[in-house]
């Protein structure tokens, strides 16, 4: 919208090309001339326009640098996730040696679902905020049955974890996370707590790259 400015004569135009239009001859030209003119948008019209997208503007950029923290009530995990869902960053403590892998995998899921929630009430926040914006827009049936789609979807994808690998994590179509393992006995007290940080990371974005290859190729293929 900064990029288009109304001059100050906007109003003379629009009524010089008014008069120039009905001289047509009557005719298809002159309907869609007059047709094209009836449509420009007054100058208040502008206005509110760009007044719009620039309240639009601030609130994508607001959610798409937004974190969304998690952690569970013993805060043996902390992680982030960006706006999307995708995982941004993920530690345990180094309390994790006196702790079942099991219990640590608990952890991860409930840190993860605290961080959901965190991420699903700022948009909600959002929502209502820019109600009156979002009620300007026009519905789009396609995407919102797409979305609809991707949260019903049962597919799942894991990281497909091998005989090398310490623990393995299971996404949703979406990303979230749905099931996290570890698969060596006494991995939590074997590995420090940085490594095994990073191993975590590594399945549970190992897994949530792999839904994102397979939303990507079915747009293609729906696409052609």
């Amino acid at each position: 919208m900064d990029r288009i400015a109304i001059p100050e004569d906007y109003e003379d135009r629009l009524r010089a090309a008014y008069t120039a239009a009905e001289r047509l001859p009557e005719g298809p030209v002159r309907d869609n001339a007059l047709r094209a003119l009836a449509g420009a948008p007054t100058r208040e019209r502008f206005d509110d326009a760009r007044e719009a997208a620039a309240k639009a503007g601030a609130m994508a950029a607001g959610l798409m640098t937004a974190g969304f923290d998690g952690t569970d009530p013993g805060r043996v995990v902390w992680l982030r996730l960006d706006y999307t869902g995708r995982l941004g960053s993920l530690a345990v403590s180094p309390t994790v040696d006196r702790m079942s892998g099991r219990a640590v995998a608990k952890a991860v899921q409930t840190a993860w679902d605290a961080a959901e929630a965190a991420r699903a009430e700022h948009v909600m926040r959002a929502e209502r905020t820019a109600a009156d914006l979002l009620a300007r827009c026009q519905a789009d049936a396609r995407s919102a049955d797409l979305r609809e789609w991707i949260e019903r979807s049962p597919e799942r994808f894991t990281s497909e974890a091998t005989d090398d690998d310490l623990c393995e994590a299971e996404v949703t179509f979406a990303g979230r996370l749905t099931a996290f393992r570890f698969l060596v006995p006494h991995a939590t007290a074997d590995s420090d707590h940085e490594a095994l940080s990073a191993a975590v990371s590594a399945a549970i974005e190992l897994a949530q790259r792999r839904a994102s290859d397979r939303l990507a190729a079915l747009f293609e293929a729906t696409s052609r």
